[in-house]
């Protein structure tokens, strides 16, 4: 049955990136990689360039390639082929990759799931195929991150650093993150896992494009929504950069600014607080609670990183599927972290929303898919306090 839906959903993907591939990004990445393949690293983020190489390899113009030097790499793995060929390697690349996911979780974290029932509930997760739908690399992302968090969880600081240093192709959402688990007691294992490959990819991106990549990126950054097609939305963003775009309709007035910057602020406070009194020594594999503790913190910061990220897709929420099984399945199946049944119910409540596929279609048709931040922002609130008051009666 596992088989017959993954071979469903690959021709299904297919077919559609094949009748309309005008709205979808992976060509984008496709025409980096042949620029690439041509030697014309060092013209990455010239956008008429760019615009060449997407009508000469694709056909279409449409936005631009905005992510690393280093991330175009891992598309020279299907850039060999015919775009709808490639589309389609791809497509099964990100099956496998979410196939490791529920695998590494089913086996190390939530030994009580199967992983193929995992594998199927995640491929009914909105953000997830959108996707799978536009070729993107959130998956790809999220498998970094679960290897990093499985990493922390067996003390190896250094390796988590440098799993999650490799999702830096995505800067403002990595960035965020490893902060907050760099703050917290400031392992310096992690940190210089995480400095390593992030001087590693920078040395690759500087071989792509040349040293004056560090000048024209950001330039070609600043600059994007100066651009036909520059596909920066603020009110398809479920962060706070979207929820303040929603009050003003500006995201660049003082106002927005500084309501997203209190808000960033203020989420960071409540992330450390959650991490408030942990280190990783203090959750060895044979301590249960401290466990529990630990993957709610982890989901926490996930859900930190979301909200105060600067730029924010829907396919970029795939990153909640690690928080919500990991917080599922502490409170339906272990039952350790201890909730009253209100409480159980607010947590349970807000995971079936957010996985409820007509919240994310209707938010999507209306033009207002921030208000998908609501229920994340509501979860980190609740869950953060939930572990203070856990802590509290543990030490009591």
């Amino acid at each position: 049955m596992l088989l017959i839906l993954l071979s469903a959903l690959t021709v299904f993907f297919c077919a559609h990136f094949s009748a309309s591939s005008d709205g979808t990004d992976f060509p984008d990445f496709y025409s980096a990689s042949r620029l690439l393949i041509a030697g014309h690293g060092h013209e990455l983020y010239d956008a008429q360039v760019q615009r060449q190489f997407q009508s000469r390899y694709v056909g279409r113009v449409g936005t631009l390639y905005i992510h690393p030097p280093f991330e175009a790499l891992f598309y020279l793995a299907v850039a060999w082929l015919p775009l709808n060929s490639a589309y389609a390697l791809w497509t099964v690349l990100n099956l496998a990759f979410l196939t490791l996911i529920a695998r590494k979780l089913a086996s190390e974290v939530l030994p009580a799931w199967d992983w193929r029932l995992l594998l199927m509930a995640s491929l009914t997760f909105v953000p997830a195929l959108l996707n799978f739908l536009q070729g993107q690399d959130s998956v790809l992302l999220l498998l970094f991150v679960t290897l990093a968090f499985t990493a922390l969880k067996c003390n190896r600081a250094f390796a988590a650093g440098c799993w999650l240093g490799l999702g830096l192709f995505k800067f403002h959402l990595v960035l965020p993150l490893a902060l907050v688990l760099a703050l917290h007691k400031c392992r310096k294992g992690f940190l210089r896992g995480f400095a390593l490959m992030a001087v590693a990819l920078a040395a690759l991106s500087a071989a792509i494009s040349g040293w004056a990549v560090f000048a024209a990126y950001p330039k070609f950054l600043l600059h994007l929504r100066e651009q036909p097609f520059a596909g920066v939305f603020p009110q398809a963003m479920a962060n706070f950069r979207g929820l303040s775009y929603l009050l003003v309709h500006n995201d660049g007035s003082p106002f927005a600014i500084f309501t997203t910057a209190f808000l960033s602020v203020s989420a960071l406070l409540i992330a450390l607080i959650g991490w408030q009194g942990a280190t990783v020594a203090s959750y060895p594999i044979c301590a249960p609670k401290n466990q529990v503790a630990f993957d709610v913190d982890f989901g926490n910061t996930i859900l930190f990183a979301l909200l105060i990220s600067y730029h924010l897709n829907p396919h970029d929420l795939s990153l909640l599927l690690l928080p919500i099984s990991l917080l599922l399945y502490r409170v339906r199946v272990e039952g350790r972290f201890a909730l009253t049944k209100p409480a159980r119910w607010l947590v349970e409540g807000l995971i079936a929303l957010l996985f409820l596929p007509p919240l994310h279609l209707l938010a999507l048709e209306a033009h207002r898919y921030v208000m998908v931040a609501v229920p994340l922002l509501t979860l980190l609130i609740v869950c953060t306090f939930l572990l203070r008051r856990n802590r509290a009666q543990q030490l009591s």
